[in-house]
């Protein structure tokens, strides 16, 4: 699914200097109580979200919006905290990636989009299944194919190699430059498997990477050339899960060796991981990957990024076990569950988790945490049928972007309002921005006033509904909205009416008004 925020060491500390020009961090939250979920998007009293764009919504180059949104990456314009791209993968068949221009006013504190559009895959013979992905430190996206041409030659009838340049079609990183929109190249180099997505060092050589397969490998790629992913040296795993390890090199140079980076890794009896989703590199220095059917998130340190073979300190971070919620109902234990899945670490060194089936969580790993002294909260539960996917932030981490992918089209009972005052229905794929309140829409509170023009404590309609008052004579006060006459204080109330058309001091019937209905009436 989706997920991918490179951290510069040096920008990190930067931020923490600075993180009291925001107020709170965006990780200051208390966790939502743990339930099932729901038709709506559960996130803490403290935050708010905005769409930013549907499933099905008009692409302003054409076409729509499709479904199935996953990684979704912020690329800063000029290291901008509120002018930028926003990048969101589609994992279909086929593949494909959408494009938005993006800005924030400050005055208003809502995003909005000036230029949307799709990335043409067909100059390298088209994309699939376009997972999660990665900003890169020199600011392209890496779209992740999740599928081989191998893997899909029984299912879909597309050829393996369309264009008969040796290279198998599919199953590669995609880089794309969000300014034009267009791709660069598939980045052959990076091995051929089911991606999920990878990393980059920022000594902006290294990358490590995971196979989204049961059968699945860890690999890292060290480039020759700073920020150029089309040669490099492509290693596997071999080692313990819970120890130390080596990085073994693969034949890596011609399209029959890149093609084969699975059967090179199986017969160097490269180490088995269940499903490697997102892998990210902390603030800590070491490299953190979750493995979705082994229900955990694993850590490892690399002796030397560039020119390092062995791998130490191997452990599992988080997952796997129960961990106790405290939420503002009380306290309750919550099993991790199956399904962990992206990744993204915040400007305080918290770890967020977005999981891939169970309840469908948004963990939150607070910094500092440890299997034995466990800091463990949940920020999200997306709606029915839904998982969450794709996190970004900002430079300045006062935004999160995500996706919603594959909601429940039943989710439309009811909605939510964002922070631009629109109703939302999860009913479809969504992406969004999340932040503090204070940091996105309006922190006005809208009241409820009542017309009292002459002071009788009776009030006429309409009840307006403003942030300040509307004007002399209304008040916050809840009174009764039936006086007859608001310019006389001596009259307010309707009167109760009594039909007497014989005058036997017997009422047929009766009636609330103002005024005498008719004749008969007294």
């Amino acid at each position: 699914m989706a997920i991918k925020i490179y951290i510069k060491l040096t920008l990190l500390v930067l931020l923490f200097c600075s993180k009291t020009s925001f107020g709170q961090n965006i990780a200051d939250f208390q966790s939502v109580e743990p339930t099932v979920q729901n038709s709506n998007f559960v996130i803490p009293s403290s935050h708010t979200f905005q769409k930013i764009i549907l499933e099905g919504d008009a692409l302003t180059a054409g076409g729509v919006l499709p479904r199935n949104t996953d990684f979704t990456g912020y690329v800063p314009i000029s290291g901008s905290n509120e002018n930028g791209y926003l990048s969101i993968n589609h994992e279909n068949v086929p593949g494909a990636n959408s494009i938005l221009d993006i800005s924030f006013n400050p005055n208003t504190k809502l995003w909005s989009t000036s230029y949307s559009m799709a990335v043409d895959f067909s100059p390298v013979a088209g994309t699939i299944a376009n997972c999660s992905g990665t900003v890169t430190p020199w600011n392209t996206i890496i779209s992740c194919e999740e599928y081989t041409s191998q893997e899909i030659a029984n299912q879909y009838p597309f050829p393996r190699d369309s264009n008969a340049d040796g290279y198998d079609d599919f199953g590669w990183a995609v880089e794309i430059d969000p300014v034009t929109k267009t791709v660069i190249d598939k980045r052959w180099a990076l091995g051929n498997f089911k991606h999920e997505n990878l990393v980059i060092h920022n000594n902006q050589r290294t990358a490590y990477q995971g196979a989204d397969a049961t059968v699945g490998y860890l690999f890292k790629f060290v480039a020759d050339m700073p920020q150029d992913l089309s040669s490099g040296k492509l290693y596997v795993y071999r080692g313990s899960k819970n120890g130390s390890g080596e990085w073994v090199l693969l034949d890596n140079t011609t399209p029959q060796e890149r093609n084969s980076t699975n059967a090179q890794s199986a017969a160097i009896g490269a180490t088995v991981f269940s499903g490697i989703e997102d892998v990210e590199i902390g603030p800590d220095g070491y490299v953190y990957f979750a493995v979705k059917n082994e229900d955990r998130v694993y850590r490892f340190l690399d002796s030397n990024p560039i020119t390092g073979t062995t791998v130490a300190n191997m452990e599992t971070y988080v997952g796997n076990t129960t961990y106790s919620i405290s939420h503002q109902n009380g306290t309750t234990n919550v099993n991790w569950g199956y399904g962990n899945d992206n990744l993204a670490f915040d400007g305080e060194g918290n770890l967020w988790v977005m999981q891939d089936g169970d309840n469908n969580y948004i963990w939150v790993v607070k910094n500092g945490h440890s299997q034995s002294n466990p800091k463990v909260e949940i920020f999200g539960i997306v709606p029915n049928g839904a998982e969450p996917t794709g996190i970004t932030f900002s430079p300045d981490y006062r935004f999160l972007f995500m996706s919603i992918q594959h909601p429940s089209p039943n989710n439309n009972s009811s909605t939510q309002t964002d922070a631009a005052g629109a109703e939302i229905a999860f009913d479809r794929a969504t992406t969004l921005v999340i932040a503090l309140k204070d940091n996105l829409g309006s922190s006005v509170t809208i009241n409820n006033w009542y017309l009292d023009a002459d002071g009788d404590g009776y009030a006429v309609l309409p009840i307006v509904q403003s942030p300040t008052s509307p004007g002399p004579g209304y008040t916050l006060n809840v009174l009764p909205t039936t006086d007859c006459d608001d310019t006389n204080p001596d009259v307010f109330e309707a009167t109760t009416w009594y039909l007497d058309a014989d005058g036997d001091g017997y009422a047929a019937s009766t009636m609330d008004s103002c005024n005498s209905p008719g004749t008969g009436y007294t």
